[in-house]
């Protein structure tokens, strides 16, 4: 049986970095769900429905990203770990700082 390689220390605190970021964006989510939820039931205006999915969306995404940051250990582990950032750069872009 062949030892598994391990990522460089690098490439860890980018992937635990990611990883945060992954979770900060679920949670954003069902903030936003949340609020949507609450708004709807009140007969408020929420965030609406295109922030709504675009947030489950790249919680989605991030997810799927982080796992496969999680589960290697060569040149695609980093990648997706920027995917990560990259996703949630533009939906924190896109729907709260612009």
């Amino acid at each position: 049986m062949d030892v598994a390689e391990r990522p460089s220390r690098v490439f860890g605190f980018l992937r635990a970095v990611s990883g945060v970021l992954a979770v900060g964006l679920v949670l954003l989510a069902l903030g936003n769900i949340g609020v949507q939820f609450y708004a709807n039931t009140r007969d408020l205006p929420g965030p609406g429905t295109v922030s709504v999915v675009a947030h489950v969306v790249a919680a989605v995404l991030v997810v799927g990203a982080q796992i496969a940051a999680d589960r290697y250990a060569d040149w695609r582990a980093p990648v997706a770990s920027l995917g990560v950032f990259v996703v949630g750069a533009a939906t924190l872009w896109t729907f709260w700082w612009a």
